[in-house]
């Protein structure tokens, strides 16, 4: 105890520990199944409280394997929780790889879990968000076909604003892998090289003439004779920042008053303190953002571009707040993407291409398409579905529309734009290309396919793009065919993409060579051999808290009693029971009660034999209407959960209580005379009496009479494994204790406390707490060589109970009374 420092005359409070730390007992109960199923994941070990969540993961299908069936028994006979490892051998994983919309791979995307599962998995690419430009979103599902028959989505996952920009922390690699329970993705080009062409660009939509009155066309949009000077700007991921262009007195020379907004937006920056934004000047010199004109013709009209140079950094402009007498310039210069101007992220061309049919105009289609009339868009032709089947060509006029579209023209000449009645803007409706695509894209959806056709087709507008996509996926490869849009002026054949709905992580779908390649077809792999199990082991053993008892299902390659051996080693090592099964392999099938006895030695070859137990023989199920048999061990693991339950752990799992449920029958019955020969030789056997079948045995395969040992008994041995790991855990915060009496004084008290409250249950034999066990840990056990070493000993003993394996029953008649 440590005396508080005493500075002042007064009374000092100082609460001092107990010593008291209470060792709460582990579970006895929890099983571990490895074998095979139809789905699930593989090599992962998955916790199962009830038969539904184990079904839900793996499945029910017993074509797999016995898994299923296993697992089943358990719960039905008071299992309550259960880990369970779906192994195979050579199993491999789906994967695809996504492309960009040039064609190049950028993002592979493979299934977490091993297994032809994951050829279920599907993916949707999208560009909608507010930055649509910058970055996609992800739709993940897998297919599932529910109790109907119908194929229904599962699993769904929607990953927004992710991005290829391995600074982000939505970096589609880092972000999916980390986050999503279906896939992992992978950059193939993690360390992007800037190029001139990938540079992060914010163009005008509002194209404004440069020539023949430069001057007074640029003063009448901003600078000191109008109102209109405030937006907000973002340049290479920084915060948005206000800016005022009000000071600027346009000039004559087009590249000084590129200069004077260049360093209005670079003051903007550095009164905020962030001076790392600097602006190029127009003649050359260091830099990392740039303000252009971007010519839009042969016509002396431009638009104005704020560009990021030197890295892939973005620019993103927003509208300015009204402040000061001054109002915003983004919405009249159609200056972001949501005002109708082009903003292209710098990393934007390494996005995946997004699913469906896509329209994405280049800088030169977006310059042309923006200045287009409603006269200049004339049709579209698209598919329809016949009645036969048959894909049949439909046009769709875009003349007249639904509502007229009509040709304005701004006061200072030269500046034509369309007008949408029916869209609503941020812009009063003069958005360029966006206006363009609503009426497209309103004219997909609200086109009457003729008589005997099925129209399939939907549109969206994302940004500046264009989406058409199926109403309902009839396949997995589905393909969208391509559209054609009539215009006055040809557009750019690269500005379509043609992609699937839905794209197959893996090989199920046809869907390689439309924006996706390299995809791998998974496996299931085969059966289990003795290497996969050792594989196994270690993955339990880290990932596993705790379990304590073991069944293995026979669903490997080999007989399921190679396995024992080296599984009964993994059970004394994490203080876990092996329950077995009879022999599977041709020539050691047990078929009576003879070669049971003559054949267990055998089977005992390579075994930890106080670690586990066999029992005998199979039990019958109803599979399907179909009797069939199988070996006993989850059954009975069920068995001692619900004695551990009902009884305590140092119950033997066996009496006319150990009724066994969710069976039919045994393979054999066995009687009187056939269980002597049996039990002698440390065969648990199941029997049938009038109360039902029972489990009617309770030795280690180490309580052959031949060969006494302390754990001859199926529940001392637990006991001690329950006592073990109980005090191994209640007992960690020892280590790095001073090592002296005090210490030993706590450990007493504490395991003392803990050994008392099992005598109280009846665990241990006696009447008296000393009877039935003890604690010692003092400096006879603990010398100071030991203490020199670091060493504490403690030394726990306890009288365990042993089941009445036999009850002799005496029965004297009585004589005649002899009266004297």
């Amino acid at each position: 105890m440590v005396t508080p420092a005493l500075s002042y005359p007064g009374v000092y409070v100082q609460e001092v520990p107990s010593g008291v730390r209470t060792i709460v007992g582990v579970s006895t109960s929890v099983a571990l199944f490895l074998g095979t199923a139809k789905k699930g994941p593989i090599f992962k070990p998955v916790r199962c409280l009830n038969y539904t969540s184990f079904v839900d993961r793996f499945g029910d299908d017993a074509s797999a394997g016995q898994l299923a069936q296993y697992v089943r028994l358990f719960f039905l006979n008071g299992g309550t929780d259960c880990w369970v490892m779906r192994i195979a051998e050579g199993a491999s994983a789906a994967s695809v790889t996504l492309e960009n919309e040039a064609g190049a791979g950028t993002l592979q995307l493979t299934a977490k879990d091993l297994g032809l599962a994951g050829e279920n998995i599907r993916a949707l690419i999208t560009y909608s968000g507010l930055q649509s430009e910058a970055t996609f979103n992800l739709e993940l599902f897998s297919w599932e076909v529910n109790s109907a028959g119908q194929r229904v989505k599962q699993n769904v996952e929607v990953w927004r604003g992710l991005t290829m920009d391995p600074a982000s922390p939505n970096y589609a690699a880092d972000f999916i892998t980390q986050n999503s329970k279906l896939v992992n993705a992978t950059d193939l080009n993690p360390v992007p090289v800037p190029a001139a062409s990938a540079f992060g660009t914010s163009l005008s939509g509002r194209a404004v003439p440069s020539a023949g009155g430069f001057q007074a066309n640029w003063s009448a949009r901003l600078g000191s004779t109008v109102t209109t000077n405030l937006f907000k700007i973002s340049i290479g991921g920084s915060p948005y920042v206000d800016v005022n262009l009000s000071g600027i007195v346009v000039p004559g020379v087009i590249n000084t008053l590129l200069d004077a907004i260049g360093l209005a937006i670079q003051n903007a920056f550095a009164a905020r303190g962030i001076n790392n934004i600097i602006h190029v000047p127009t003649g050359g010199g260091p830099g990392n953002f740039e303000v252009r004109f971007e010519a839009t013709g042969p016509g002396p009209v431009r638009r104005l571009r704020i560009s990021r140079v030197n890295d892939n950094g973005d620019v993103y402009i927003r509208p300015g707040t009204p402040a000061g007498g001054q109002q915003d310039l983004a919405v009249p210069l159609m200056l972001g993407t949501e005002q109708g101007g082009l903003e292209v992220s710098g990393l934007a061309a390494r996005r995946p291409a997004p699913t469906g049919i896509s329209f994405h105009p280049t800088i030169a289609t977006f310059t042309t398409l923006a200045g287009l009339t409603q006269a200049d868009l004339t049709d579209i032709r698209l598919e329809s579905i016949q009645a036969s089947g048959i894909p049949a060509l439909q046009t769709l006029s875009l003349q007249p529309p639904a509502t007229p579209h009509v040709r304005t023209t701004s006061p200072a000449g030269g500046d034509a734009v369309s007008l949408d009645a029916n869209a609503v803007s941020p812009n009063g409706n003069n958005d360029g290309v966006r206006e363009k695509l609503r009426i497209i894209a309103d004219r997909i959806n609200q086109f009457a396919p003729p008589a005997g056709h099925t129209w399939p087709w939907k549109a969206e507008v994302s940004g500046y793009r264009l989406v058409v996509l199926p109403t309902d996926v009839l396949e997995d490869n589905f393909l969208s065919p391509g559209f054609v849009f009539t215009t006055a002026v040809a557009l750019a054949p690269n500005s379509f993409t043609n992609n699937v709905h839905y794209i197959t992580v893996g090989l199920a779908g046809a869907n390689i060579g439309f924006q996706t390649s390299a995809a791998a077809l998974a496996s299931d792999g085969t059966p289990p051999i003795l290497t996969t199990y050792r594989d196994a082991f270690p993955i339990v053993d880290k990932e596993v808290d705790i379990f304590n008892l073991m069944s293995l299902p026979p669903d490997a390659a080999i007989p399921i009693d190679q396995v024992y051996g080296e599984a009964s080693v993994f059970c004394q090592q994490r203080r876990a029971f092996l329950l077995m099964d009879p022999p599977t392999a041709p020539g050691s099938i047990w078929s009576d009660a003879q070669t049971a006895a003559s054949g267990v030695a055998a089977l005992r070859i390579g075994l930890v034999r106080d670690y586990s137990a066999v029992f005998f023989p199979r039990i019958t199920i109803d599979e399907g209407g179909l009797k069939k048999n199988i070996g006993p061990s989850a059954a009975i693991a069920g068995l001692c959960a619900r004695t551990d339950n009902t009884r305590g752990v140092w119950k033997a799992p066996a009496g006319t209580e150990a009724d066994l449920r969710g069976i039919t029958g045994l393979e054999l019955r066995l009687s009187d005379a056939e269980n002597g020969i049996l039990n002698p030789r440390a065969i648990n056997t199941l029997r049938v009496f009038p109360s039902g079948i029972v489990n009617w045995g309770a030795r280690t395969n180490f309580g052959d009479d031949t060969t006494p040992n302390d754990y001859k008994y199926i529940p001392i041995r637990r006991l001690a494994l329950f006592i073990e790991e109980s005090l191994y855990r209640g007992l960690k915060w020892v280590v790095f204790e001073p090592n002296d009496e005090p210490l030993y004084a706590q450990i007493r008290l504490n395991v003392g406390a803990f050994m008392n409250n099992l005598f109280r249950q009846a665990a241990f034999q006696g009447q008296k707490p000393r009877d039935a066990y003890f604690v010692k840990c003092d400096t006879e056990t603990t010398t100071q060589n030991d203490r020199n070493l670091g060493i504490v000993n403690i030394w726990v003993g306890f009288a365990p109970l042993k089941p009445a394996e036999f009850v002799i029953l005496y029965l004297q008649q009585m004589a005649g009374q002899i009266e004297t």
